[in-house]
């Protein structure tokens, strides 16, 4: 009798999954977080013979996403699709609906991301040095931006902007085509941006790169310097991953994380990550658990020390 319950068990976890799944996304259709999801959804639909529908919830910052995948059955046929805002948000809100620590499991870290910051092609600096100088030349007079209130790149651009004692005002957007646009058209002095993004406008010239936030270069803009020192200990601009409904049995986050890992090995998915200039570091659950801890501590520091408020 105990090896019929462990061969039927055992069965089931082979079927797993028996039906489609559903891959919760907080960015809009076309970004870079879309196009790799997709990516990476096309090859678990391919392992697992079982449709994996990539469903977006952009809005308020990721919230809307996560408050989704926080409703879902625990049952891994739901996962989410989480950014760098899942653990930024905790601090950013003064209440959300939903525990990031106690309502969320990881499965894997997929990659991470390195902020780039850019200016229009006829703006009179040629480096971050150059960009100082005139600021404080002239006080108030310069402004600043990112793709969105409360992002990384946001905390950046206000830790550079105490860092040097500049006095400029920050222009909020909803998202990066619009920033991007005002930066080139002169309206914005200057944005603090993620490689994914702003790489294609950088090339097209509609964006020249100051500056590379790190102490790695991209190899993307082999001749772009970097900017040390403005990222916390242990921080990355920018990170993508997988998540799961806390209540997930164990052993179904580990199949996912199994079976996702080796979708990011695969060469369609490497090929469309490296185009996005992204670097992949996957992990296990319990590490990427830690990570995200770890994040939430770090970028709640700075916001408490910039005094970022949500929109």
């Amino acid at each position: 009798m105990l090896y019929a319950l462990f061969a039927s068990v055992a069965c089931h976890a082979a079927d797993w999954p028996e039906k489609p799944l559903r891959l919760i996304l907080a960015s809009q259709a076309g970004t870079s977080a879309d196009v790799a999801a997709r990516t990476i959804a096309q090859q678990l639909s391919l392992k697992w013979k079982q449709p994996v529908i990539v469903d977006n919830r952009p809005g308020a910052g990721g919230i809307v996403a996560a408050d989704a995948l926080a409703k879902s059955p625990p049952d891994g046929y739901t996962f989410g699709w989480a950014l760098a805002a899942h653990a930024i948000n905790p601090s950013l809100y003064e209440k959300l609906p939903y525990d990031t620590v106690r309502d969320f499991s990881g499965v894997t870290l997929l990659y991470t991301l390195k902020a780039v910051v850019v200016t229009a092609p006829a703006f009179p600096v040629k480096d971050i040095d150059g960009f100082v100088q005139l600021a404080r030349s002239k006080p108030a007079s310069l402004n600043y931006t990112s793709a969105f209130t409360g992002s990384i790149p946001h905390m950046l651009a206000e830790l550079f902007k105490r860092n040097r004692g500049l006095d400029m005002q920050y222009i909020p957007y909803k998202g990066s085509a619009a920033a991007q646009n005002d930066v080139a058209a002169g309206r914005v002095s200057v944005m603090f941006d993620v490689l994914p993004g702003a790489l294609p406008q950088i090339r097209g010239g509609r964006l020249k790169a100051l500056a590379i936030v790190g102490d790695v270069p991209a190899k993307e803009l082999p001749s772009v310097p970097v900017m040390s020192g403005l990222l916390p200990p242990k921080a990355v601009a920018g990170w993508n991953g997988i998540v799961v409904p806390s209540a997930t049995p164990k052993s179904t986050i580990a199949r996912l994380n199994t079976d996702i890992v080796a979708a990011m090995a695969t060469g369609d998915v490497q090929d469309r990550l490296a185009a996005l200039t992204v670097d992949v570091v996957t992990s296990s659950p319990a590490t990427f658990d830690a990570f995200i801890r770890a994040e939430i501590a770090r970028w709640g520091q700075v916001i408490r020390s910039t005094g970022i408020k949500s929109d």
